[in-house]
């Protein structure tokens, strides 16, 4: 056992040792989100943090409950969350990914003309930032 003046030190050790992990966690936590949008942007060439006007501007939420979109809670189409990156089919046809994303935001009656979605014909550029906000749900 250690002597009877050392044990605050070991003491404090353990509370610096403590605040360390806390604040470490902090930080990490926080970046872990940011990761996950640096990927999506980069997998769509959109930028997520500017997605939510636009799908607001575009009555996305009208149809869809999006999360992170105030209003959005919309009961025709699919709910767009932190599941949406892992769905086999976008719009029930096309492989999940980017590229067909991007089609499917912009163009879906060309794609399906029986969809209950219309085809939005926004910019691809905003389609992009769509598809950003959307994979990076997590």
């Amino acid at each position: 056992m250690p002597p009877a003046q050392s044990r605050p030190a070991v003491k404090a050790a353990g509370v610096l040792i403590l605040l360390i992990t806390l604040v470490g966690t902090v930080i990490w936590w926080p970046a872990q989100g940011e990761h996950g949008t640096l990927e999506a942007d980069s997998a769509t060439g959109g930028v997520a943090a500017r997605a939510i006007p636009i799908m607001a501007a575009n009555g996305c939420s009208g149809c869809h409950t999006i999360k992170g979109v105030p209003g959005a809670k919309g009961q025709v189409g699919p709910r767009l969350d932190a599941s949406f990156a892992d769905r086999v089919f976008v719009g029930g046809v096309l492989a999940n990914n980017p590229k067909n994303l991007i089609r499917w935001i912009r163009a879906s009656r060309e794609i399906n003309p029986h969809t209950a979605m219309p085809s939005t014909g926004i910019t691809e550029q905003q389609a992009r930032d769509i598809a950003a906000y959307l994979y990076a749900l997590k």
